[in-house]
């Protein structure tokens, strides 16, 4: 993989995941630490080139499908393990390159791009908070918004009109008609406008609802969002970390001693 960048954003504040994937080029060899033959190698490296073309010709979807079956079969292909992260969070699939990207730094935690790898993971968790956090704020306007479209909706704020045949017809009211109707909470019936009691009062209440809505969902964003968001980059880092401790415990003693430690400390499951 070629020396990858420092993390880009764009005028709008915006990661550019393009200018993360730009660096990754086709190889001509692949590294000799992988345990594989020298059959496989020669399909892996073809597979990866060829995935390389269809990105450069905005065939991603088809290289998506190529890098996740090389991720799949062969982890410690780094490349393309990390190359397949950052298609899905291209494609904002934030939760699921969250995970290729943990993947990743499991499968090859002392590799030279485990920090700009880790870096990448921490942005498509916050991509996902925030991208969570937006879509349930507009599912409660909306279900806040539902009645009083259903009230518009069934009022119409119409007034009946006679056609020429005499059958009369339904047309909308006047700019002056629905103000007032509005303002007094008006009912309607065939004929002029005559008052609904309560409409009013039922359209001011919501508003007031999602005013307060709004004012509680900006506290939660810029107040309490960045301690969740904080505590779960520690949490991820401390499960991380467990991880990788244990799966070097039985090859180095030191570190199992201090898993010892680490457990006799704060208790077996408590560390798990």
């Amino acid at each position: 993989m070629n020396e990858t960048a420092a993390p880009v954003k764009n005028k709008a504040n915006v990661f550019d995941w393009d200018r993360a994937i730009f660096p990754f080029a086709k190889l001509d060899s692949l590294s000799g630490e992988l345990p594989v033959s020298a059959g496989e190698r020669e399909r892996m490296l073809s597979v990866y080139n060829r995935a390389i073309d269809q990105i450069h010709t905005d065939n991603t979807d088809v290289a998506m499908i190529a890098l996740e079956k090389l991720s799949a079969r062969w982890p410690h292909f780094t490349e393309a393990s990390t190359l397949y992260g950052l298609l899905l969070a291209k494609m904002r699939r934030f939760a699921e390159a969250e995970k290729q990207f943990e993947k990743v730094l499991l499968a090859s935690p002392d590799s030279d791009q485990a920090p700009t790898v880790n870096m990448w993971r921490k942005v498509a968790r916050e991509e996902r908070i925030r991208e969570q956090a937006r879509d349930s704020s507009k599912r409660r306007k909306e279900q806040k918004l539902l009645p009083v479209r259903a009230s518009l909706a069934s009022s119409g704020i119409l007034q009946r009109a006679a056609d020429e045949d005499g059958t009369g017809r339904v047309q909308m009211a006047s700019r002056r008609e629905q103000e007032e109707a509005l303002r007094t909470g008006g009912d309607y019936t065939d004929g002029p406008l005559r008052p609904r009691t309560g409409t009013a009062k039922t359209i001011q209440g919501l508003t007031i609802a999602v005013i307060i809505a709004s004012i509680l969902f900006l506290i939660f964003y810029f107040a309490i969002r960045p301690v969740i968001v904080e505590n779960e980059n520690q949490r991820a880092r401390v499960e991380w970390l467990e991880k990788a401790l244990k799966e070097r415990a039985d090859e180095n003693k030191p570190i199992g001693e201090i898993l010892d430690a680490y457990d006799k400390a704060f208790g077996e499951a408590d560390a798990r």
